[in-house]
Parts: C-alpha cells; structure tokens; sequence
C-alpha cells in the first residue's frame, strides 16, 4: 500500500468519528451507529497497513481486532473490554445496508465512547 493510501486510512477513519457527532447532534442515531463501525474498521486497518503494509478485506470487526492483536496486544485488550459495543457495532454495519434497525441515543453515545476510545488507542485522534 502507498502512503497516501495508509494515510487515507487514517484520515477516513477520523472523519467517520466526527460524522457521529453531527449524527448525534441531528438525532440520527442509525447512521451515527454506522459511523462509529466505518471509524473503528478504518483504525483498525490502518494499524494493520502501517505494521504489516496490507489488511484483509473483511468487514467484521472482530476479524480485525484478532489480526490486530498480533501487532498490537493492547487492542485486543479493548476489544475484550467492549466486546458487546463492538459486536453492536457490527450489527449497525449490517442493518445500514440490508436491514431496518433502530438504536436510541444511549446506546449511540457507548458506541461513540468505544469508537473515541479505539481511535485514541490507534493514535489517530
């Protein structure tokens, strides 16, 4: 992978998380929720393009986070930690494109918290 395209990555997943908070201020927490996975799943390989130079193209978070834990122990510590908001979030990848699905504000802001914490992990934010 170039470095424009790793640093794509990186710039993608951030614009992701700040896509949340206008999602959250405008009530949309359906797509709040799929941004926070697009966030996580592009910090994840970002990791995984800057240590490995390539990532696998999966869209399931939990595959990623066990790649991840590989290069980076620490993440898959967080993963352990917020395995329910991660497995939630991939649900909201599902439903964003084939299913209707409803999520409250409670739930969004987790998600929002766990997606913030991901990408403080990752050095992206």
């Amino acid at each position: 992978m170039s470095r424009k395209d790793v640093e794509a990555l990186k710039q993608r997943a951030l614009d992701f998380l700040h896509a949340v908070e206008d999602d959250l201020k405008s009530g949309m927490y359906e797509l709040a929720a799929f941004h926070c996975e697009q966030a996580v799943q592009l910090a994840l390989k970002y990791v995984l393009a800057v240590e490995l130079g390539h990532y696998p193209h999966t869209r399931n978070l939990r595959e990623l986070f066990e790649e991840v834990k590989q290069v980076k122990p620490n993440l898959w510590l967080l993963y352990e930690k917020h395995k329910y908001a991660v497995e939630v979030m991939n649900d909201a990848y599902i439903s964003a494109r084939y299913l209707p699905r409803t999520y409250g504000e409670d739930v969004v802001k987790g998600l929002y918290e766990v997606a913030t914490v991901v990408l403080n992990e990752v050095g992206i934010r």
